[in-house]
């Protein structure tokens, strides 16, 4: 009859996982016959699944960083609890590795295999994804994404390319009722440390494998890094993601090499063992011959990190003034403006303009206007009875210029006129500066496609008022 502690154990092996995303849980060397031996050996800055304050967050370590789209020269390799060569506690040690030996580094599949549909896998590699493992005698505190995928197997550059392996290693499982899931629990069934054993599926999780080989030139006595880099873009043409995305996962880890007495003794002590430890105890099958689909970073990247792809590998953090010359929805009347019969009255619709004067080989400027992006003023001169008289519906009056909104809108540059607040209908406002006389006939919404600026233009006056138009250019005025 199994104890409390270890079904305890069980009932949390079972309990909802941490969805999403992986990183590596543990390493443990293997011999030559496929088995793991020696001591448990952990990552940089470790935080168990069951220690107090884990959250998300405490291991995993997603690249590009948000807001970027795909990863570039200043995407930083390592979470930053791992940049530095150092341990969380004594209870995480680094693992007693040897030069030439195999080594299993483990992490839980979270539903990359298992959970895996058209719908959820649309997009996504085969095989959950290609994981990297590089190596290094000189690792970097600032250690950058791009220098590292860009190693080798010659080990020609600092560092060097160790393995690539898919990220499904073929037996690994979380607990669900999927068919692999249920397929795998039976064909590789897995239990918790000090669990009864009864023959059947043990209805504990199986976490992945990595397998790496440690170079026969490590030196003994010294740490060697090793970087877990898990490649897991988004491919171009996705729904929701046209031009692609990237998603790399990372890991930094320290081991120390020493001798195989020390590291792979049958009889070395156990105690570094996770809270949820699991009782597997051979590696997979072929953990020294393994290969990947993939086995170039270059193959699965989809940004333009290494010279095609995409055109930019960030979005846009300000919006760009378009060109000048490409202006074009400057305000216009509907219709030409009769002549005056009267004593000279006239409605002025005035288009506040910002424009550059080039000076050209002939004695007439050449000024090149651009508009707001939103709102005109509407000014007009006083009546023949000097009163003033109500603006016209949906034309509010003020006091002061067109109040600038908190920010320009995009696409116009900075020294522009800003935006009419939208408080004012439609960006439109009187000034009070001449007392208007409005024409008895309100703005109109302009038809769709209207060149007019803010949707409205104005219409022919009746009776005796003329309308005429006057563009102010810094104090100037062009009618």
């Amino acid at each position: 009859m199994p104890s409390i502690f270890t079904t305890t154990l069980a009932a949390l092996a079972v309990a909802p996982f941490v969805t999403g995303h992986s990183w590596v849980e543990q390493l443990r060397n293997v011999n030559s016959k496929g088995t793991y031996v020696g001591d448990y050996g952990y990552p940089r800055g470790y935080v168990g699944k069951s220690d107090p304050g884990f959250t998300g967050d405490s291991m995993n370590w997603l690249l590009p960083v948000a807001p970027k789209v795909f990863i570039d020269e200043t995407s930083p390799l390592c979470h930053t609890a791992q940049t530095t060569q150092k341990q969380s506690s004594e209870k995480y040690p680094r693992l007693k590795a040897v030069a030439g030996g195999f080594v299993a580094m483990r992490y839980s599949e979270n539903g990359h295999v298992t959970l895996v549909d058209p719908k959820t896998g649309e997009g996504k590699p085969e095989k959950g994804g290609t994981v990297f493992v590089y190596g290094t005698t000189e690792p970097k505190e600032d250690e950058k994404l791009m220098d590292v995928l860009r190693w080798t197997k010659n080990g020609t550059s600092r560092g060097t390319l160790l393995a690539t392996n898919n990220f499904d290693d073929e037996r690994c499982y979380e607990i669900n009722a999927t068919p692999i899931s249920k397929e795998r629990q039976a064909a590789f069934p897995n239990y918790a440390m000090g669990q009864a054993t009864d023959g059947g599926a043990g209805g504990f999780p199986l976490m992945c494998d990595t397998n790496v080989q440690i170079p026969t030139t490590a030196p003994s006595g010294k740490p060697y890094t090793l970087y877990w880099v898990w490649q897991w873009n988004t491919a171009k043409g996705t729904e929701g993601q046209p031009t692609g995305k990237d998603q790399y996962y990372t890991t930094c880890i320290d081991v120390d090499v020493t001798s195989a007495d020390q590291a792979l003794s049958a009889s070395a002590e156990s105690k570094y063992a996770l809270g949820q430890q699991d009782a597997m105890s051979e590696a997979v099958k072929d953990f020294n011959s393994r290969t990947a689909i993939i086995t170039n970073p270059v193959q699965g990247e989809v940004g333009p990190i290494f010279g095609s792809g995409n055109s930019s590998s960030k979005p846009s953090a300000t919006p760009t003034a378009p060109a000048l010359s490409q202006i074009t929805n400057i305000p216009t009347m509907t219709s030409s403006p009769e002549p005056s019969s009267g004593a000279g009255d006239a409605v002025t619709v005035t288009d506040i303009v910002y424009v550059t004067v080039t000076a050209g080989a002939s004695s007439m400027p050449v000024a090149t206007a651009s508009a707001p992006a939103s709102g005109f003023v509407t000014s007009a001169k006083p009546s023949a009875s000097g009163a003033p008289s109500a603006p016209a519906a949906g034309v509010s009056s003020a006091a002061t210029p067109a109040v600038p909104s908190a920010a320009p809108s995009a696409g116009v540059s900075s020294g522009a006129i800003p935006a009419v607040p939208s408080a004012a209908p439609t960006g439109m406002t009187t000034s009070a500066a001449a007392s208007a006389s409005a024409p008895a006939s309100a703005p109109t919404q302009a038809p769709a496609g209207s060149g007019a600026l803010g949707g409205f233009t104005m219409p022919k006056p009746s009776g005796a008022a003329a309308a005429k138009r006057a563009i102010k250019i810094r104090g100037m005025a062009w009618n």
